[in-house]
């Protein structure tokens, strides 16, 4: 599937199931453990409810005998069956669930896994080719997108994705993230630094150590606002 147009519909998935308010936290307990997941949906005709999440379900102080007794969560983790999978991280980011519920109108259609769009975007060149992260800063006036290709071009690499947002730490500055498919970015960077830019960061995505967390974490960074 192509990450530029992979949308909540393709990203469903029908192995987790929704519950009913009227199954008991027997099920639930089962079904959680069966798929290794942390919240379910909860559905009554396709509607959606919400999420009931593990931490209630063993919570010792709260035992009640049907799904309905229990307050759900994430009512408004909702994302619409055509949407494109940047909108359903930032959803998921908001809620922070590990699954997003998709509907078409008001029906129900199923719940994508964060798990599902991280092994998607596994697959992409920003992921798979050999190379590195770099993050930049500067001011809004000074950024050109075409002088920092220049620069990377010259020293024989190309930009595989590039985001730019607001500076967290300084609101007169924007920071700027490319994947760069070149594992050595020194000269790129003192190219960089006399065009102005400032290297706040880089690292080598071909570590060992680069597991899923941190390709999570490098999605979240092209994709956050």
């Amino acid at each position: 599937m192509n990450s530029n147009t992979m949308i909540a519909e393709q990203l469903i998935n029908y192995m987790v199931p929704p519950l009913k308010p009227s199954d008991d936290i027997a099920r639930a307990k089962q079904w959680m453990d069966e798929f290794r997941v942390k919240e379910l949906p909860v559905v009554e005709n396709n509607d959606f409810k919400g999420f009931i999440s593990e931490d209630l379900l063993y919570d010792s102080e709260i035992l009640h005998p049907e799904v309905s007794a229990y307050p759900l969560i994430g009512q408004s983790c909702v994302i619409p069956a055509n949407s494109h999978y940047y909108d359903i991280l930032r959803v998921q980011s908001d809620h922070q669930l590990e699954m997003v519920a998709v509907v078409s109108g008001d029906e129900f259609k199923g719940v994508v896994l964060i798990s599902d769009i991280l092994k998607e975007f596994a697959k992409t060149a920003i992921v798979n080719a050999q190379g590195a992260i770099v993050t930049l800063q500067t001011t809004l006036n000074d950024y050109s997108l075409s002088e920092i290709a220049r620069v990377v071009e010259m020293n024989g690499s190309t930009i595989l994705g590039a985001n730019v947002k607001p500076d967290l730490d300084d609101p007169s500055l924007i920071e700027i993230v490319l994947r760069i498919n070149h594992q050595d970015v020194n000269q790129i960077a003192t190219g960089l630094s006399k065009s102005g830019y400032k290297v706040t960061s880089s690292f080598n995505t071909e570590d060992n150590s680069f597991d899923e967390k941190d390709r999570y974490g490098m999605l979240m960074k092209f994709l956050d606002p």
